[in-house]
């Protein structure tokens, strides 16, 4: 977490929240304030650094259940699956029909959440993340 946040010269409760819009499939505001035991201010302030670096966008989009949102193709789905960011599809091992929806059940987890963060955050580093 440090190394994201120095590197990207923020806290690191802007870097855990980039993490985990990065690398988690469904980051809905509601599951990163249970996850990290944040309050709605301190969520809106790591997401407003993030907003304000140009890491992510601020938007509305259906069934996000979120406000920010990584840069790039967005793949929309229909339930049970999560619409989310193309980029992070691909690193989750999810695939996309032909007219660019999510098609296969959600597969079992092939890395544990610190090496998916680690391994999302390596792509960023090298220049292959989301754009």
């Amino acid at each position: 977490m440090a190394r994201v946040a120095g590197t990207l010269g923020v806290e690191e409760d802007a870097a855990a929240l980039y993490l985990q819009l990065l690398a988690l499939p469904a980051p809905t505001d509601r599951n990163v304030r249970t996850w990290n035991g944040w309050q709605a201010p301190r969520h809106q302030k790591a997401a407003g650094v993030l907003v304000e670096r140009g890491l992510v966008a601020e938007d509305k989009r259906p069934r996000a259940g979120r406000k920010v949102f990584l840069p790039g193709e967005w793949i929309h789905a229909k339930k049970p699956y999560q619409p989310m960011e193309a980029w992070k599809a691909e690193l989750i091992g999810l695939r996309r029909s032909y007219n660019r929806r999510l098609e296969n059940p959600l597969p079992l987890p092939t890395r544990t959440l610190p090496e998916l963060f680690a391994h999302a955050w390596a792509l960023v580093e090298k220049g292959q993340g989301p754009a």
